[in-house]
């Protein structure tokens, strides 16, 4: 029987509306030589292959009467999904903020496989970038092994040797078959089929009563949003947020979260719009440390980020104050483990805290943005031999947010 779509995932894949998508994305830029289509594609080609949910899509359960099974897609072709694009403009980032913004808004086909691959030409300083965009839905079942990192191994495919042959798709009387064989042999099972058939007359209310609670803060940052996105970048040194924190004692993520609030406030005091005392971020921290591992298993707390206070010194100590226990009592992202990391595996650690955001917020009306930093290599991750020089997660709004935030370091920058 096809491996049937996680709770969790399913969870995930049920967030997305007209307006919001569950995908996110990872800009790597690089150096060196461009390559070409037929190099990369080659690359891609081989990779995506070592991971059978690269090559799998959805197919549903008759009547919705349970969750969505994996099947291989049996018209599976990397043409589809590794695209080029060239920008308009080498002196200017502004047309790869645009291309990242539309490639948020625009949802992935579920009727294949849910991954991008976008090779971008044509940057400022003859660099070139990879766009990789992934729905949240599949993270699980590509076990932290995000597209930039399957590219970014050294490690040799025997791909030549072991061609895998798609498995035939499962008819629907089989589909309802295994649905009813599950119900019936798991209590659990029986309750999230019955709950998912009753819930849906209501999902409908549900998101309409949120947009009208929404629509009534016209200022605020929790307003309801359309289907577009915009996508800026920026950089920290991160010999300067070092800094910070010795002479704070602080972390890293607590200079991260001030330099996230002041420009939250300086968004609203340049616009002219009201700043309230503090807003609530939902910040996505930890992993099980205590493994020695990455376990994946992604804990967040909620955090009053202080926009109304003018003294940054103050607003640093107030956001330290309210996640050291929460780091403390978790175990904080292991950064010393993905550091250490061979593959390039900080863009899934970080999908899993978003995630786990995402399904937080669904839930509460009261989260005004989500904040994640996750640690990534100190080592040079290199693509055909040409070195990742800057590296951007994309994540997308959670339920009724205008505003998110993600940061990655990569050697000596965030």
């Amino acid at each position: 029987m096809p491996e049937r779509l996680t709770p969790k995932d399913a969870a995930i894949l049920d967030l997305e509306d007209e307006v919001s998508a569950a995908h996110g994305l990872t800009v790597g830029v690089f150096d060196g030589p461009e390559p070409s289509f037929d190099e990369l594609f080659d690359l891609v080609s081989d990779r995506v292959r070592q991971v059978p949910r690269y090559t799998q899509r959805l197919k549903s359960v008759p009547f919705g009467i349970e969750r969505p099974v994996w099947v291989d897609d049996p018209t599976f072709s990397v043409d589809f999904h590794f695209r080029h694009t060239a920008l308009p403009d080498r002196r200017s980032r502004n047309a790869l903020n645009a291309f990242v913004s539309r490639q948020l808004s625009q949802r992935l086909d579920h009727d294949k496989p849910l991954w991008e691959l976008w090779f971008v030409s044509g940057l400022p300083d003859d660099r070139w970038a990879l766009v990789s965009k992934v729905h949240y839905a599949i993270i699980d079942g590509v076990s932290g092994t995000d597209l930039l990192g399957l590219l970014a191994s050294d490690e040799e495919s025997d791909l030549g040797h072991q061609q895998r042959v798609p498995k035939p798709l499962p008819s629907d009387t089989k589909l309802l078959t295994g649905a009813f064989m599950d119900i019936a042999t798991d209590p659990l099972e029986a309750y999230r089929a019955v709950r998912g058939v009753v819930n849906k007359p209501y999902r409908l209310a549900r998101e309409l009563t949120g947009k009208l609670s929404d629509s009534r803060d016209p200022d605020g940052l929790g307003r309801a949003v359309g289907p577009h996105r915009r996508w800026q970048s920026t950089e920290l040194e991160l010999d300067d947020i070092r800094k910070v924190r010795a002479e704070h004692g602080c972390s890293t993520t607590d200079v991260i979260l001030a330099a996230v609030t002041s420009g939250i406030r300086s968004y609203l005091v340049e616009n002219g719009k009201p700043v309230p005392e503090k807003i609530d971020a939902l910040i996505p921290l930890a992993v099980d440390a205590a493994t020695g591992g990455l376990s994946g298993q992604v804990t967040s707390l909620t955090a009053h980020l202080p926009i109304g206070t003018e003294d940054p010194v103050e607003r640093l100590k107030a956001i330290h104050a309210q996640t050291a226990p929460g780091a403390e009592a978790t175990g904080a992202i292991a950064g010393h483990i993905l550091r250490r990391q061979d593959h390039f595996v900080a863009p899934s650690v970080l999908a899993q805290g978003v995630r786990s955001a995402m399904l937080a917020a669904r839930d509460s009306s009261h989260i005004d943005t989500v904040a994640i930093n996750v640690p990534g290599p100190e080592h040079t991750v290199e693509v055909l031999g040409r070195p990742m020089v800057e590296a951007y997660p994309v994540i997308p709004l959670p339920a009724r947010m205008r505003i998110a935030i993600a940061a990655m370091s990569l050697t000596d920058h965030v």
